[in-house]
């Protein structure tokens, strides 16, 4: 089949940064550090803000100031996951039938957000030959069944074209050659190509007016927003195009949209597939740092209101993200600087197979950087690449005000595939970390949360219980510290709250964090209560030595959010990203 796949879309991309407090070493703490943005230059993404008429893409001053915005702000290549499912030619569904026919599934998707079989293909007075066998047979496609199909994970990668959409061309396109069943049949071009597969990809991305999705191509596809069928064009057919304005959905602007696109190739001889785009998948970011205090993916997502950062202050191994692919470890101990025996981030473990297979993990300043168990960025500072991966051990900037002048930064900064980029202040005794990533296809869960945009799921209780790592599936080495022996969550010291506060220490706690945030220029924003509530924790049961860290950290977590996707696209520009 010839697929022609065009989507003219424009989305909102939001860098989601989020806050929280420090309570360690009373000197390491005020150092604590989340420095993501430049001072003192503006970078290119900004520059091109400011005269993007004679730069490269003279022709987005026509747009409209969101749109003119995504252009110049979005990254230079992004990615989808997909799943193929591979089927064989005997499937009474490939190679069989012909024609174009709308209504094959029903309008709305199941429950496991699946297209559902219309029993009106059973009607052989509506169809005399049905492009559909039958139920059972169609409920394989997107589905993983052994010994009728094999699944194979696809990254879909696009590359940005020169009028600012995102493109997956490929002419001949046989994603699975040499791969599942490995059943060939010979091509257009004459060489053997394996055919008869399915596709699926889902995404979110985030409404704002005129965005339209046009497809133009042949075979199955279906095309769904929140649930609903918008582009119908089944059955076995040549080229089809369809056009779906996004603004018939009656969505609010900023509003989260999911997106769910179904594809089957099922016939021979040929295969073309392009898919132009300006969706770029959500993108969330993590927070841990401190006691350690963790903001997950889902606060303040969409410009939500956030809520108080999780306090985790037991000792043990964690999962801060769950995924089949992505594996992310936290470590958490005890310090001679932790007041009230609570924790503080000791090291973090990376691992599955988008590292293929290899681990690594980042300690503190007393410990070591070791990737596949070998030492890395041993000096400082230094660099380590390969072809996944590259870790930059660089000096960190000052921050503007004089209170931490005598106290550099020493960040790693570490580039990813699937668009996972991890920032990591590390200190002597213990470490920060910032995690920037996509929604993960299959979910994904942890101290990071599941990232599915409620952040009302992402309790302490349902975080800390909802995916227990077991003594077998540590990343750290067993040596050194004794892992829960059980699928229980490690228990937990006592949760102490402001409310826990003396009154007195209190009323000073609060001067003190009015005295800093001042100082520090804290913008008057929705999260300024969340601040000073984390402030006066810190002053409490930490001392005043961790007040200005803590205002510092929040601080430079809301400048960061304005400032990361530019940043990203910056970095991709120069490359800086693999």
């Amino acid at each position: 089949a010839v697929t022609n796949f065009v989507m003219q879309q424009w989305v909102l991309l939001l860098a989601l940064l989020c806050m929280g407090g420090c309570r360690s070493d009373p000197l390491d703490c005020k150092k604590d550090l989340v420095l993501l943005q430049r001072k003192g230059a503006l970078s290119r993404t900004e520059q091109r803000h400011l005269d993007p008429v004679n730069q490269d893409l003279p022709h987005i001053v026509n747009l409209s100031p969101q749109l003119r915005e995504l252009v110049l702000a979005g990254p230079d290549t992004i990615f989808f996951d997909a799943v193929i499912r591979d089927f064989q030619q005997s499937h009474a569904d490939f190679d069989s039938f012909n024609g174009h026919m709308e209504g094959l599934v029903e309008p709305i998707l199941g429950k496991d957000k699946k297209p559902v079989y219309n029993p009106k293909n059973d009607n052989t007075s509506l169809w005399p030959q049905p492009p559909l066998s039958n139920q059972e047979n169609f409920d394989q496609w997107f589905r993983d069944v052994p010994g009728v199909n094999k699944r194979l994970n696809f990254r879909m990668d696009f590359v940005k074209s020169a009028s600012g959409t995102y493109v997956h061309d490929d002419e001949s396109f046989f994603p699975i050659d040499g791969k599942g069943w490995n059943d060939t049949l010979i091509g257009l071009d004459n060489q053997s190509h394996n055919f008869y597969f399915t596709l699926e990809m889902h995404a979110s991305f985030v409404y704002i007016p005129g965005l339209s999705f046009t497809f133009r191509g042949d075979d199955d596809v279906w095309v769904f927003m929140d649930n609903r069928l918008v582009i119908d064009l089944g059955g076995v057919h040549g080229p089809l195009e369809k056009t779906f304005s996004v603004d018939d959905l009656n969505l609010t602007e900023g509003e989260a949209v999911d997106l769910r696109f179904f594809f089957a190739e099922r016939r021979c001889c040929g295969s073309q597939f392009r898919m132009e785009t300006t969706i770029v998948p959500v993108t969330g970011t993590c927070t841990i740092w401190g006691d350690p205090h963790i903001d997950p993916f889902d606060n303040g997502i969409f410009g939500r209101p956030k809520v108080d950062a999780l306090g985790i202050y037991s000792s043990g191994d964690y999962w801060l993200v769950k995924n089949e692919q992505i594996k992310i470890q936290a470590r958490y101990g005890t310090t001679i600087y932790t007041p009230s025996n609570m924790s503080a981030l000791l090291s973090l473990a990376f691992s599955g197979s988008w590292l293929w297979n290899d681990t690594l993990i980042i300690e503190p300043e007393e410990g070591e950087i070791t990737y596949a168990g070998s030492p890395i960025l041993t000096s400082f500072p230094a660099e380590f690449s390969n072809r996944i991966s590259r870790l930059k051990y660089v000096p960190g900037e000052e921050h503007i005000d004089g209170v931490l002048k005598n106290y550099p930064v020493k960040m790693i900064q570490a580039f990813f595939t699937r668009n996972v980029r991890v920032t990591i202040n590390r200190w002597p005794k213990h470490i920060d970390a910032i995690i920037q990533m996509p929604q993960q296809l299959g979910g994904q869960d942890g101290h990071c949360g599941n990232f599915n945009f409620d952040i009302s799921d992402d309790s302490l209780e349902r975080v800390t219980s909802r995916v227990p790592l077991l003594p077998e599936e540590s990343l750290f080495p067993k040596e050194e510290w004794v892992v829960s022996t059980s699928a229980a969550p490690m228990s937990m010291s006592k949760q102490a709250s402001v409310a826990d506060c003396d009154e007195s220490i209190k009323l000073k706690a609060l001067a003190a964090c009015r005295e800093t945030m001042a100082e520090e220029g804290e913008p008057d924003t929705v999260n300024k209560a969340m601040v000073r509530h984390a402030c006066v924790f810190d002053y409490c049961f930490g001392g005043k030595d961790f007040v200005a860290e803590g205002i510092i950290v929040d601080h430079e977590a809301e400048a960061a959010a304005s400032a990361a996707a530019a940043d990203e696209a910056a970095l991709r520009r120069d490359g800086e990203v693999p």
